[in-house]
């Protein structure tokens, strides 16, 4: 089966389309997680949740103003959704939990 050169620029397109996407979706989740750090406030708790999940959430959140950080521990698997600075963030000697910050933040 020939394909068409229409076919292969359809085709080429969608994937081009596809890839970029992709990308911007990677782009808009990059986040920096820094390790023995917790957050000083939260407005929200969520238990038994994964990093990728607490992350997710938080940059829904986020959209609207309501969540600049994401406290996480590992061991527990609980997310802390915060609306912090990040220069409010606790420093802490739990090598279990950390904070995700978003964006051009800085420390």
């Amino acid at each position: 089966m020939a394909l068409t050169v229409k076919g292969f620029v359809k085709s080429f397109c969608v994937f081009l389309v596809t890839i970029t996407y992709c990308t911007a979706i990677m782009q808009s989740v990059a986040t920096k997680f820094t390790e023995k750090r917790s957050v000083a406030t939260s407005h929200t708790t969520l238990h038994n949740i994964s990093k990728m999940k607490c992350v997710e959430k938080c940059k829904r959140e986020q959209q609207n103003g309501m969540c600049t950080l994401a406290g996480y521990n590992k061991s527990t698997k609980t997310c802390y959704l915060s609306r912090d600075n990040p220069q409010d963030v606790l420093n802490t000697t739990d090598e279990g939990s950390g904070v995700y910050f978003f964006g051009m933040m800085k420390e």
